[in-house]
């Protein structure tokens, strides 16, 4: 299949998902959950995560978003990530990061990457592409996205599928990170989310756990917030060799205080 067909593939299985609800993934958590981070095309740290992960043939594979910029082979990346979906369906949903924009992608690497190796045809495609992704995935007791909880949060779950990515609470989403001493201000209107904010933002979801990407953590490859309810992953190096990471989540009932052993370190 050539790439502009892949692609269209792609937003036809990203937007005419069943368990789609505007700009939110709904479904039971009544499969094991794989979580993927930010990959940032990293082809080596998808390849070893599917390898470990290959006998799960019924397991639901989330990825949180940033699939290019920074890494040497983007767009290698995202067509093994969409033929992984496609030779997949339902069981492969994709959430859209920050770096899903094409703003970002000429300021950092990828749109560079694209005209470099003749890809220019496909732009357009990609940018459609960005816009078929959605922005949060609720499991039940799990809530997923890339950034972080947005603020005002909305008053209801309507509310908040309802958000689109160029909205500012879309931003917010893609962009804000968890108040910690560790805490960088990204400007452009992002915003730091406290716990209890994040209080707030699982009581709406129903969930009792965020887990969300968008933050390298050097020399571990996960971190968590608020006791332990908000948990950050990444699944690439960096290029430094820092450890990745990646989720297993079984379908049963879970302690937040001891989740950190669902965290596969590669």
């Amino acid at each position: 299949m050539c790439l502009k067909k892949l692609i269209s593939r792609s937003i036809e299985l990203n937007i005419k998902r069943p368990d789609r609800h505007e700009n939110m993934i709904k479904r039971r958590r009544d499969f094991p959950l794989i979580i993927i981070g930010d990959l940032h095309g990293e082809r080596d740290s998808l390849k070893e995560i599917l390898e470990i992960t290959s006998d799960e043939r019924d397991s639901l594979f989330l990825f949180l978003g940033d699939y290019v910029d920074r890494g040497p082979d983007c767009m290698g990346l995202l067509e093994d990530i969409i033929n992984f979906q496609i030779n997949n369906g339902e069981r492969v949903i994709l959430l859209r990061g920050n770096h899903e924009d094409w703003d970002m992608n000429i300021r950092y690497s990828f749109a560079s990457e694209l005209i470099a190796k003749g890809y220019e045809g496909v732009i357009e495609d990609i940018l459609s592409w960005y816009e078929s992704l959605p922005l949060i995935a609720l499991f039940d007791d799990v809530v997923a996205l890339h950034g972080g909880v947005p603020k005002p949060i909305p008053s209801n779950i309507d509310d908040l599928s309802g958000i689109r990515a160029t909205d500012p609470l879309g931003m917010q989403i893609l962009w804000n990170d968890p108040l910690d001493e560790g805490y960088w201000p990204r400007g452009g209107g992002t915003k730091p989310f406290t716990a209890e904010d994040l209080e707030a933002f699982l009581k709406l979801t129903g969930a009792k756990l965020l887990i969300r990407g968008h933050q390298y953590v050097p020399n571990r490859g996960y971190k968590f917030n608020f006791d332990n309810r908000c948990m950050t992953i990444f699944s690439a190096s960096y290029g430094y060799g820092w450890p990745r990471c990646f989720v297993y989540l079984p379908p049963c009932d879970f302690n937040v205080g001891d989740v950190e052993k669902y965290i596969i370190r590669i």
